[in-house]
């Protein structure tokens, strides 16, 4: 199963050295801030190295922006694209997000794009539109793409009621929008992931593995939930 771990805007330089040595063994997907890529950079490590975002511009003169050719030649492998938070803090759009992917697909890099639900959606979009208008961001003819389904009300908690019903209708429903398009991919899930409701989350079907970030700053969360994955 996948593990992405998204460390957002956290940690500094020394713990992102000691966040290494604890992850080096580990088959995960790691996503640190920009300026700590080469901190992830041993060849003897198995994890993987992710980017948070990508500029949605291939190349030029965008100041402060980060462009996919650059991060591959950094060793970026993943990056996360679409997330709530890009949504909710920087107005980006479905466009922004099929621009990010495209570029991230021309530089040999796997977008994780992320689909996101608010609890208004939960509550009153019972036919998922919201969740299919989402994906129809995906461009055409990808060779693979890794789909995260994170309710927006569920991120940064790890002591939530998550809806299993609900949730199993939803990732059978982008599933099934997936392959009637011949889509190869993997789909996971981020949303309150922790210790306490693994178990039950990882027999979900269509579950392929999970993004955290709560969790992904806690040794023993760590831990538990990569050994319980992978067992």
């Amino acid at each position: 199963m996948i593990l992405v771990l998204n460390l957002k805007m956290n940690l500094t330089k020394n713990n992102i050295i000691e966040y290494e040595q604890l992850i080096h063994d580990k088959n995960v997907v790691v996503l640190p801030q920009y300026p700590y890529l080469l901190f992830f950079n041993r060849r003897d490590s198995k994890y993987s190295l992710g980017s948070q975002d990508l500029s949605k511009y291939s190349k030029g003169s965008y100041t402060g922006e980060v462009c996919a050719k650059g991060l591959r030649s950094l060793g970026v492998r993943y990056a996360l694209i679409g997330h709530s938070e890009r949504k909710e803090y920087f107005g980006e759009t479905l466009e922004d997000f099929r621009m990010k992917i495209q570029n991230a697909m021309d530089n040999d890099i796997i977008p994780i794009y992320c689909v996101s639900e608010s609890y208004e959606d939960y509550q009153n979009d019972k036919d998922l539109r919201n969740i299919e208008t989402q994906l129809e961001a995906i461009p055409n003819y990808l060779k693979y793409i890794i789909i995260a389904f994170e309710p927006s009300y569920l991120i940064g908690s790890t002591d939530v009621n998550i809806d299993y019903e609900h949730l199993n209708k939803v990732m059978v429903r982008i599933k099934d929008w997936l392959i009637e398009r011949h889509m190869n991919h993997s789909i996971i899930y981020g949303g309150g992931v922790s210790s306490n409701n693994i178990n039950e989350l990882k027999t979900i079907d269509c579950i392929d593995g999970f993004i955290i970030s709560s969790s992904a700053l806690d040794k023993e969360e760590i831990e538990y939930i990569y050994n319980n994955i992978n067992n």
